[in-house]
């Protein structure tokens, strides 16, 4: 009996491929999605948002620390309320709707190719998606950019399928207007503005009369009015100055960096390029070898060059966008990442299709040599990373993480530090991750050597699930400096009723201390961050602490809790009078207390 080849198997895999993808995708995914604590303050803000609405049943304005929030849509606020009533409060259930929208977008990617250019390049733009570096780490933090990034994805699905199909679709050009809607209730008009550039510049492009009449722009414009306006005009009458924060602030304002309170340090251009690269890796090492071979040098006919060029404008409207505006952060690109993938994934498809005669891409060997470059740079340099001392650290993660620019910069923050963890810690996950990267890559190197194409991919999608498992312990890793869940665990065993806990600075720098005590928190010297918008309402009263009401809590009766991540909080405490009792630190934060533990 002959032995199949590796080929011949992943050949025989394109029949399941579809189900084994989803399957695969979906235990990698959820596996460990609950082990580490909330990081603040995005996870912990959207965590707790959809916490209050169950606690209220107030499903129609958003409120976090029980005070008005309009800066984001509901979609995701009501989907984790969905999850909180189902599954309860934790942190499994708070990422449940992140990881099942990006499980989503890996099925949604296959799809496209599928469709677009057979199972094969369906298959490997799915696992693309699934086993890039930047897609997997964002699944398992709780943002509204995985839920956008997954209908964005539908939404283009529908588009392509309306306008591609040899007959006229209206239903997936249907379902495409409600999945834009959506988009607009995840993460407001960019939702609109994506698709609405990609079409646009699509159909400049082609300039074919036949595809306008496929968009259903009247049936199309109801559905997408009943989807995405009730919400936007039911909270805009009952709230007023809804329209203006949430349309002009946080829409117009924000794309020209002119919003009001500017809560957060924006990338440079250079950087956010560059890290669109780092979070498609390693298969953004492909990417220039795809473009080579499918750039439409004139008007493209066929159908499957058409969807490349809209998959195209797709990837471009969202990276374009953002670097035009200097309001950008790191994962803004996100959307971008299931159109990257199919890019690829059409070049490898192609390539693991049976020869008949045709020569392997020459371009691909200077890519696989680039990756192998890499890798063999990386070993030595994760084992001289303890020489670096922390300049390296610090500025490595305040590059790739919004948070700690704005601890660098002070923008909303006392912290003087941003701290990681130890070396000791860290550089054994990197040198065995830079170990496997090199080992995975040489491989994969060889097999195309050997033209074998099909190899190549396996191994590289081989080299990145445990790499990828190792992201997922540094996440664990870094609970200690981004999550104060061990610091609210000593409030839950001490709590008494009468006690009372305070927040020093913007609320959302502690976002998941309500979420962890279950008790509602008092801010001090916190009306610049992103409650202060909210303050003017009246639930707002008596949240808000200055100095010398904050004084007369702490010398009082009653026992106070205080989180802080300014230093020199602890000497203003002790000149207050009662003996300051440090509870604990996590990273930068602190817990303090004018009493000890009855």
């Amino acid at each position: 009996m002959n032995t199949p080849s590796p080929d011949d198997l992943v050949r025989r895999l394109e029949r399941w491929g579809g189900p084994l993808l989803l399957l695969g995708t979906a235990v990698f995914y959820l596996a460990r999605l609950g082990t580490a604590g909330l990081y603040d303050p995005n996870e912990g803000m959207y965590a707790e948002i959809p916490r209050e609405m169950v606690l209220l049943r107030d499903w129609l304005t958003p409120r976090f620390n029980f005070i008005r929030y309009f800066e984001k849509p509901p979609l995701l606020y009501w989907l984790t309320a969905l999850a909180y009533q189902a599954l309860g409060f934790s942190e499994l259930s708070a990422r449940l709707v992140t990881v099942l929208a990006a499980i989503g977008g890996v099925a949604v990617t296959y799809g496209i190719g599928r469709d677009l250019w057979g199972r094969r390049a369906g298959l490997v733009s799915g696992l693309i998606l699934a086993t890039s570096f930047g897609y997997f780490i964002f699944s398992r933090i709780v943002l509204t950019d995985m839920l956008f990034t997954a209908l964005l994805a539908v939404t283009c699905w529908g588009v392509l399928r309306g306008l591609l199909d040899p007959a006229p679709r209206r239903g997936p050009m249907l379902g495409a207007y409600a999945a834009m809607a959506l988009a607009i209730l995840t993460k407001g008009l960019i939702g609109l503005a994506f698709p609405v550039l990609t079409i646009g510049a699509f159909l400049l492009i082609i300039r074919d009369s036949r595809l306008l009449r496929r968009l259903e722009l009247l049936r199309g414009s109801a559905v997408f009015l009943a989807v995405a306006a009730p919400w936007h005009i039911l909270v805009g009458l009952k709230n007023p100055d809804f329209f203006w924060f949430y349309f002009v602030n946080e829409h117009v304002l924000r794309f020209v960096a002119k919003r009001h309170l500017l809560d957060y340090a924006p990338m440079p251009l250079y950087a956010y390029l560059i890290m669109v690269v780092v979070w498609t890796f390693p298969w953004s090492a492909f990417l220039p070898v795809a473009l080579r071979r499918y750039w439409p040098r004139s008007k493209p006919t066929s159908r499957e060059d058409r969807g490349f060029l809209f998959i195209l404008l797709w990837a471009a409207s969202v990276v374009g966008f953002f670097a035009l505006t200097p309001s950008r952060l790191e994962y803004y690109s996100m959307p971008a990442f299931p159109a990257l993938a199919l890019c690829v994934g059409r070049l490898w498809g192609a390539e693991m299709a049976p020869r008949s005669g045709r020569a392997l891409a020459s371009g691909l060997s200077y890519s696989c040599f680039g990756l192998l470059t890499v890798a063999v740079g990386l070993l030595p340099a994760s084992w001289l990373f303890p020489r670096l001392e922390n300049v390296s650290l610090y500025n490595m993660f305040t590059a790739m993480d919004a948070y700690s620019r704005d601890i660098q910069y002070g923008i909303l923050s006392n912290a003087e530090v941003y701290t990681v963890p130890s070396y000791e810690e860290l550089v054994p996950l990197l040198q065995w991750t830079t170990l496997i990267l090199l080992v995975g890559i040489a491989s994969a190197t060889l097999a195309w050597l050997r033209r074998r194409p099909g190899v190549t991919v396996a191994c590289l999608v081989a080299t990145m699930l445990p790499t990828l498992t190792f992201v997922q312990t540094g996440i664990v890793m870094f609970e200690p400096h981004r999550s104060i869940v061990r610091l609210a665990d000593v409030i839950l065993r001490e709590f008494r009723p009468g006690d009372q806990i305070i927040i020093e600075g913007p609320y959302e720098n502690f976002a998941s201390a309500n979420f962890y005590t279950g008790q509602r928190a008092r801010v001090l010297h916190g009306l610049f961050g992103d409650l202060e918008f909210g303050s003017r309402y009246p639930e707002a009263k008596g949240t808000f602490l200055e100095e010398v009401e904050f004084a007369a809590l702490w010398r009082g009766e009653g026992r106070v809790y205080l989180f802080s991540d300014s230093p020199s909080r602890i000497a203003k405490l002790q000149a207050l009078g009662p003996p300051t009792v440090v509870l604990g630190r996590s990273g930068k934060n602190w817990l303090f207390s004018n009493r000890t533990g009855t």
